[in-house]
């Protein structure tokens, strides 16, 4: 019996939590974008190009054909995680 590849219109929420997932386990930094696209962060704009490649190797395994996103970090993503940092560090030295 041959595997049929799924069209883009087939692709529904549970092949985008499964990318989700092997994305996060992967070691990417992962959110669901508005309209529920897996979207990976990058630590810096210049990381994108990289990052792309291991990227779409690892969801074609997965047999993922449907839409992902990949961007660099926003102002409030850095200022979340000095917050975060400023905590840990307090939480450490108390």
């Amino acid at each position: 019996m041959a595997i049929r590849d799924k069209q883009p219109e087939q692709i529904g929420t549970t092949d985008k939590l499964k990318a989700f997932k092997a994305l996060k386990d992967a070691g990417y930094r992962t959110e669901f974008s508005a309209s529920g696209v897996p979207t990976v962060i990058c630590n810096s704009a210049n990381d994108i190009e990289k990052e792309l490649k291991s990227i779409k190797k690892l969801l074609k395994d997965l047999r993922y054909n449907g839409s992902f996103g990949v961007r660099g970090p926003r102002k409030s993503d850095q200022l979340t995680q000095e917050n975060a940092e400023a905590e840990e560090k307090k939480e450490m030295t108390a």
